[in-house]
């Protein structure tokens, strides 16, 4: 059961990193894509100033997700991994 912790919690801290780092670099992408459809939603017209200033918020906010996730998950994977380490040098010692 403790290797399940041990494990598991690598296993979520690598994918929340990866997951982090992917959004960070598909954050203008994806925000593109969300104030498109924000726009279909609102009938397809707007003037082209509020519509940059939508994008940039979305843009925005994905950057901020996705910097927020890599940030966590980077700093639960280098906890995981020095005790993961640390219990190694303790068994062989």
């Amino acid at each position: 059961m403790k290797n399940l912790y041990r494990y598991g919690f690598l296993i979520f801290t690598t994918s929340l990193t990866i997951i982090g780092f992917l959004r960070l670099l598909n954050s203008v992408e994806n925000g593109q894509d969300s104030a498109n459809e924000y726009l279909r939603s609102m009938g397809g017209s707007m003037d082209s100033s509020n519509f940059r200033i939508i994008t940039e918020g979305y843009i925005l906010s994905n950057i901020t997700l996705g910097g927020i996730m890599f940030f966590v998950g980077l700093t639960f994977f280098c906890v995981s991994v020095y005790k993961l380490f640390k219990d190694f040098n303790e068994r062989g010692a």
